[in-house]
């Protein structure tokens, strides 16, 4: 039995993590008798589109046997990652999400004490790189960011005499991608799509890890040279707001005429809705400060952009910025300045352009398809669960 519970909500339906753990348990049912454990009862667009993947929300009435496989995330809750090595399971980290990225959470800036709220977040971190038997990386990078992490949190499985130093028995190299088995390939879309429809989406959450200001700007921007054009925002803000959240807010108002041009889906889309937005929007933005965070792995938007054609603005420094240039589906930004994000998104309004990326969006399509991958994945964990 292969468990995948990456520990997200899904209740109001997916996020990007969500969609990835999905979409592995589909590519590898085909391998492996699977069930995806959910902290929830999940939103009915789920089940529809992955109706032939078991799942289960009551985790406390599993029993994992020895040599079960339980692949996990960077928000599976501890105690279960705990109750599953106990058991004998062989534990998989889908190691994508980096401590990195906890300081840049709301909750850590609203601490009294950011230190101690860090390190909480730090402490369960390392708990579930320690316990794991082998590791998902989704780009080369990032392969080589956790081998230095494993030279001082598991350096005892390091110095094990038959190890092999290349650390390919130990790490997988598992790119985000998407699975034959999707939304797009097995919902229905809107009859009619929502009116009107947007040119630029904004399809991720507005974390203080991105950018979304930026986004605004480079429209402002673009409508100050006379061009036209419609952004939304396809998720709802979740929580407590973000300092990037409020940004957007504030620059919103700031500008009069962006009352009409820039949508919030506060309620959130149903997945038929989002269907038809990715199918008639001309492109997707993520942008985001250079920073270190970026540079190890692409964000989980660049599964839209492989599987809806849709182009989409990053910037340039940063694992999506190489995919974008190196593929040719998208365009870069040489900095978040609003003329430099206006002139990316002006590019996109323009019909040649946008055919070209999309063209190349479908010719590499394949190279992101986790039934693609699927081969080797299964040999490796057999190799695992072998030793």
């Amino acid at each position: 039995m292969l468990y995948v519970d990456f520990g997200v909500g899904m209740s109001s339906g997916l996020n990007g993590v969500g969609f990835r753990a999905w979409e592995l348990a589909s590519a590898l049912e085909h391998y492996e008798e699977v069930l995806v454990l959910t902290p929830d009862v999940p939103h009915a667009d789920v089940l529809e589109t992955w109706a032939g993947i078991p799942w289960q929300a009551r985790h406390e009435e599993i029993t994992p046997k020895r040599r079960d496989i339980y692949l996990y995330g960077f928000a599976t809750p501890t105690d279960s990652v705990r109750r599953f090595k106990e058991a004998g399971a062989i534990c998989i980290f889908d190691a994508i999400v980096w401590p990195l990225e906890y300081t840049t959470y709301q909750r850590v800036h609203n601490s009294s004490d950011r230190s101690t709220a860090y390190r909480g977040l730090l402490e369960e971190y390392l708990m579930r790189l320690q316990s794991a038997d082998g590791y998902f990386v989704a780009s080369e990078v990032e392969k080589q960011v956790l081998t230095g992490m494993l030279t001082t949190s598991r350096f005892d499985v390091l110095l094990e005499s038959a190890r092999d130093m290349s650390l390919d028995g130990l790490l997988w190299l598992l790119p985000v991608g998407f699975s034959d088995v999707n939304e797009r390939a097995r919902a229905k879309p809107s009859v009619e799509s929502p009116t009107p429809g947007p040119d630029f989406v904004w399809n991720g959450g507005m974390w203080n890890h991105y950018s979304p200001v930026a986004a605004v700007r480079g429209l402002s921007s673009l409508l100050d040279a006379g061009h036209e054009a419609a952004l939304w925002f396809l998720y709802p803000q979740r929580g407590t707001p973000t300092t990037a959240y409020q940004a957007v807010q504030e620059a919103v108002a700031a500008d009069p005429r962006l009352a009409r041009h820039v949508t919030f889906c506060q309620g959130g889309l149903s997945l038929a809705d989002r269907i038809a937005v990715m199918e008639t929007a001309r492109a997707a933005l993520c942008l985001y400060e250079p920073h270190v965070l970026w540079d190890l792995c692409p964000p989980m938007r660049l599964r839209e952009t492989v599987l809806y054609r849709l182009p989409v603005v990053a910037p340039r420094r940063g694992a999506l910025g190489d995919i974008v240039t190196t593929q040719g589906f998208g365009m870069t930004t040489a900095s978040l300045s609003a003329d430099d994000v206006a002139a990316a998104m002006l590019s996109c309004l323009q019909d040649e352009p946008t055919a070209k990326m999309r063209e190349a969006a479908a010719a590499s399509s394949e190279g992101f398809r986790y039934e693609a991958m699927m081969p080797g994945v299964a040999t490796w964990l057999d190799r695992i669960r072998a030793r």
